[in-house]
């Protein structure tokens, strides 16, 4: 009985040893690579034979920082800016309505748009919504698609997002230079007409504001495209290609800015798109068929109504125009 409570007794004391003496703690190695990085708010870096940039990092602290500044600030801050963009958007139509034609439509149509500026506008409008929603999904949808389509779901729908967005953000750089060509010479800032423009709120609130080709809203939007779109394919292209010796700081500020500007286009676009579809009477059909009604023209582009109010014809002689040229396109080709 004895010897079987002694060798209990052993049993225990080998299963829990009692701690070593303070001066006698073997060096972990482990340890000490987290009580340093706990310590210090730059990169833990040893040694490796890779020859590029951040090789030699072990512990990237900086980047924790990143990803926490990521989810806590950026995500809730650009969630917030959408719906409140939004929010203030049906506010102004519950207030406002559709603005329709004073005067109603005339009959007379004007050229506004060659085939060659739609072209332009609605191949980098198309690059920017796909863009706009695909970035959306990488910086919002962990949120928003999980608990609609699971984990997985959400998996295979941001690797499809990510697809697109990395390819066609180089496409989208041609459109948006070619749209520039196109636009630029319209809209040079005109600063005492633009003024008095902004001033009486584009006349949505009663007092006729008057324009040439562009307004002043107009102006801003093609600037603001230009410029914060010019910082989001820059970005893009260094995130795209991470083959230049960038290292992991610049990085993290490119994506830093590609999401700002970003997040600011599409905020803006909000009401660039809803002014040119459902707010204003006859102005979606503008772009889409390159004519203007000759009263649409008078009410929100008088100035230059008045330079090309001569050019009017009736919209039955454009429209017959228009049908009957793949009918000729159609003969010639057959009689060649």
């Amino acid at each position: 009985m004895l010897v079987c409570l002694l060798a209990s007794v052993f049993q225990v004391q080998a299963a829990n040893p009692p701690p070593p003496p303070p001066g006698l703690l073997p060096n972990n190695p482990g340890a000490e690579l987290w009580r340093e990085v706990r310590q210090r708010d730059g990169e833990v870096e040893g040694i490796s034979q890779v020859k590029s940039p951040g090789a030699n990092v072990l512990v990237n602290v900086s980047g924790q920082s990143w990803r926490e500044y990521r989810m806590e600030e950026l995500v809730p801050t650009a969630g917030t800016a959408i719906f409140i963009v939004l929010l203030l958007i049906v506010i102004f139509r519950m207030l406002r309505g559709r603005i329709l034609l004073s005067e109603g439509r005339s009959g007379l149509k004007i050229l506004r748009f060659t085939g060659s500026q739609r072209a332009a506008h609605w191949t980098t409008a198309i690059l920017f919504v796909v863009l706009g929603l695909t970035g959306l999904i990488l910086l919002l949808g962990r949120k928003f698609l999980i608990p609609l389509f699971g984990a997985e779901g959400f998996s295979n729908i941001a690797v499809a997002s990510k697809f697109l967005h990395d390819y066609l953000g180089p496409v989208f750089m041609l459109a948006l230079t070619w749209l520039f060509i196109l636009f630029v010479r319209d809209n040079i800032p005109s600063p005492r007409l633009d003024l008095q423009w902004l001033l009486k709120g584009g006349g949505l609130f009663g007092k006729h504001a008057s324009s040439d080709r562009y307004n002043a809203g107009e102006k801003l939007w093609f600037w603001l495209a230009t410029i914060v779109g010019l910082a989001v394919i820059i970005s893009g292209l260094v995130l795209d290609f991470p083959i230049f010796g960038q290292t992991r700081a610049t990085m993290e500020f490119y994506h830093w800015v590609h999401s700002v500007s970003a997040i600011i286009l599409i905020v803006v676009s909000f009401g660039h798109i809803y002014m040119g579809t459902a707010a204003l009477e006859a102005t979606f059909e503008v772009m889409k068929t390159g004519y203007c009604d000759a009263n649409w023209a008078k009410e929100h582009h008088d100035l230059w109504y008045e330079k090309v109010k001569d050019s009017a014809l009736p919209e039955e002689q454009i429209e017959g125009h228009q049908q009957a040229q793949p009918v000729r396109r159609e003969s010639s080709a057959d009689s060649a």
